[in-house]
Order: C-alpha cells, then sequence, then structure tokens
C-alpha cells in the first residue's frame, strides 16, 4: 500500500463534516499568532476545544474554567514560585517543567496528577499542578543510548487496588517489559524482545479486556520483524503477569501479529481494543492489529489512517470524546479528526494546539475531558525554551470532564 503523497488516508465511509466545526474554529484562535521558540512562550490565555464551545484553560479534575491571567503559586519541579525561575510554570496548561526527556505518560485516577517516565534518567515521576514532583521510582541497569531507554508507561487496569505500574524499559542486553510497585524492585513481565540503536519501539498500553498490548520495534533490522521466533517487529499480548493470551494465534506464544516497524504510539479505541502507530518511511500507520497478520507489506484496509511522512507524519494516539488527536516530533502541533465508535473518519484533520510548545511526543486521554502531553524538545532536534521538558494537558471537552473509552 502506498499512502499519498500530501495528504493523510482514510479507510471507510466518509461522514459529514459538523463535528469538527467547532474544532478548526477553536485551531482557529491559537493561530492567530506567530509562535516563538526563542524564548518562554507567552502566558498561555485560550486553551483549544475538541467540542464547539468557547474555549478556557481548565484544571485536572475540577472542571472549572481558570482565568486567562497566570495563576499565583504555581509549583514547578523544583517547588519555588519565583518568577524568575524558569522552571517555575506560569501557563495554566503547563503541569511539569525542566523534566529530562519525558516519554511515557500515565494519568492517575484522580484527574489531578500522571505519572511520567524520563527516558534517559530512568525516574518515575508523579507530576501534578501546585505541586511539587515526587520521584515514585527509578529503574536501574538502563541502557538509553539511540531512541532505548524507559519508554511506554502504563497503569494496571486494577491500579485502584493492585497500585501496580507497568513501563517498556531498555536494558544492556534486550528491552523488555517490567511491573513496578512503589518501593520495590521492579519484576519482569516480558524478556527478550530484540534490542537496537534505532527502532526499539516501546509503547504499551491495556485493552478493555486487561490484556496488556506491547507495541516493539525490528531494532533497526527488518528481518527479525518477519522471523516466526525473534519478537522484533511485532504487538505482542500478554496478561498482567506477562503469560501468553489463551486465544493468542499461536498457542503459548505472546505474538499477536507482526511485520511491525517501530510502533511508537499506541491508543485505546471506543470498543476497548488497542490501535497502534507503526513509524515507517513513507508514511505513519494507525492498524489495528488482528491476530496472526503480517503487515510487512499492508493492503488496502489494513490501516484505519496513515499520516505522510512528508507531511510531518505521526508519532502517537489518543482517542477521546469521539476525537483522534496524534502528535508528530516533524510538525510541533496536535491534530484531531472526528471519529466514530466503528472507527469511521469525519472531514480532514484539524489543529488542535499550535506550535507555542515545540515538539510533542506522547499523547494519553485521562478519561475525564483532558489530554495528558509531554513535549520533546531538548534531545537535540528540537528547539527548547528554558523551562522544557514540559507536561501539559488539553480539554476535549467543554468543561474538562468529557471522558473515553471505558
Amino acid at each position: 500500500m502506498r499512502p499519498p503523497a500530501r495528504r493523510p488516508r482514510r479507510t471507510g465511509r466518509a461522514r459529514p463534516r459538523a463535528r469538527l466545526a467547532g474544532l478548526a474554529a477553536a485551531a482557529a484562535l491559537l493561530l492567530t499568532g506567530c509562535a516563538d521558540f526563542s524564548g518562554e512562550p507567552a502566558p498561555f490565555t485560550v486553551q483549544p476545544s475538541l467540542t464547539a464551545v468557547a474555549p478556557q484553560p481548565v484544571e485536572p479534575s475540577t472542571g472549572r474554567s481558570t482565568s486567562p491571567t497566570p495563576p499565583t503559586g504555581s509549583a514547578p519541579p523544583s517547588g519555588t514560585t519565583d518568577p524568575d525561575d524558569p522552571c517555575a510554570p506560569t501557563d495554566p496548561a503547563v503541569i511539569a517543567t525542566c523534566l529530562a526527556a519525558p516519554w511515557g505518560l500515565a494519568p492517575l485516577p484522580d484527574g489531578q496528577s500522571a505519572f511520567v517516565g524520563e527516558r534517559t534518567t530512568g525516574r518515575i515521576l508523579q507530576v501534578a499542578r501546585n505541586t511539587p514532583t515526587r520521584e515514585v521510582a527509578v529503574i536501574e541497569d538502563l541502557d538509553a543510548s539511540g531512541t532505548g531507554g524507559l519508554l511506554g508507561i502504563a497503569l494496571s487496569p486494577a491500579y485502584a487496588e493492585d497500585r501496580l505500574l507497568y513501563a517498556y524499559v531498555t536494558t544492556a542486553t534486550d528491552n523488555r517489559v517490567v511491573k513496578i510497585a512503589e518501593g520495590d524492585v521492579p519484576k519482569p513481565v516480558i524478556t527478550g524482545i530484540p534490542k537496537g540503536a534505532v527502532h526499539n519501539g516501546g509503547r504499551i498500553a491495556f485493552a478493555g479486556d486487561g490484556s496488556l498490548i506491547i507495541g516493539t520495534g525490528d531494532a533497526g533490522n527488518p528481518a527479525l520483524a518477519a522471523d516466526p521466533a525473534s519478537l522484533a517487529g511485532t504487538v505482542l499480548r500478554v496478561d498482567e503477569f506477562g503469560a501468553p493470551r489463551a486465544d493468542n494465534p499461536t498457542p503459548g506464544s505472546p505474538v499477536l501479529a507482526r511485520g511491525f516497524t517501530d510502533v511508537t504510539g499506541a491508543c485505546r479505541l471506543a470498543d476497548g481494543s488497542v490501535a497502534v502507530i507503526d513509524h515507517r518511511d513513507a508514511a505513519d500507520l494507525l492498524i489495528m492489529p488482528l491476530p496472526g497478520r503480517d503487515y510487512t507489506a499492508p493492503v488496502s484496509g489494513d490501516a484505519l489512517w496513515s499520516w505522510a511522512r512528508a507531511d510531518g507524519g505521526a508519532n502517537d494516539c489518543a482517542v477521546d470524546a469521539g476525537t483522534l488527536a496524534s502528535t508528530s516530533l516533524d510538525t510541533p502541533s496536535v491534530s484531531g479528526l472526528a471519529m466514530s465508535p466503528d472507527n469511521q473518519f469525519s472531514g480532514d484533520p484539524a489543529q488542535l494546539l499550535d506550535g507555542r510548545y515545540g515538539r510533542l511526543l506522547t499523547v494519553v486521554p485521562d478519561g475525564q475531558g483532558l489530554l495528558w502531553l509531554t513535549t520533546s524538545n531538548k534531545d537535540g532536534v528540537g528547539t527548547p525554551v528554558p523551562s522544557d521538558d514540559r507536561v501539559l494537558v488539553l480539554p476535549t471537552s467543554e468543561n474538562g470532564g468529557g471522558g473515553g473509552p471505558d
């Protein structure tokens, strides 16, 4: 399948564009000024919404619109509120600043905070507005060279009871998934995923049935993705203990589907299944992996959507409030596309957030009306400001209380 050169490819029947009218209007408000990354961004005064409402900044969980005036008393990771400190947030959309390569992100059920993992340091931090960051765990023996390190993180579906966090990490010998109980040593869930200087994959997410979905990369060697004995270039499906699901294509194997290049994104759909973004040379593909399929050479209908790399591609995705949101490291913005519960699309992608925060890496819905995002500006490619890198929030409904898939 060859994706189009200049616009994303859609599959399925087109539907009316009315649901994105409000989204486009919100985007237009944001685009009235020019982005400038030469210094700290101007105070945030307008927050976009994915529905046809008057956009306002929204605090996590409260559902209250905030004043466009930067709030006082916002505490940065260092705990200071000194206005001369670049790590002191003055933008009500920014939750945390001065982070080191934030990659994995997992909003917490309290609706006010999230866990964020730093790819290069191995630290997992809890971040919240008006609160100093708290170190939850540190992954030891990490290999953060190339594209490796502490990558995706996800909360256990029973987090309220077991308090477990899952993480995809690169070690000296492999990529693996571990589970973490605060104060304890991380325990391996699945090991032996090939590592490389590039294409380590790393996105993980829990499906509605409790399955842990793990997206790997081909480690820079496409032949591994075609090797039935390899876990590279695959989407894996296991239970919370790492055991292959009984209904996987090959009994005893964690592999659900193979033929992937570099799974950089994962998003839970309305029906509870998990779609992944596979990062490819010509286009980035949104694929809902089917059992036993090989996606080395996709055919028509394999991709729910595709983003041409010439137009910026896509890196991560989130589905909330009837919108597919996506980030791109090549385009400093977030785009959205109306998406129905049966995975049909309406109209064309619209810009949800302009380039004021630079490059955006991870996007995750919290199920309570907010998208949480990480920036990626200090990796040697972006154009950082003194407060980079950051975690920020973007509301998906009028009061910041919408909700995503159950």
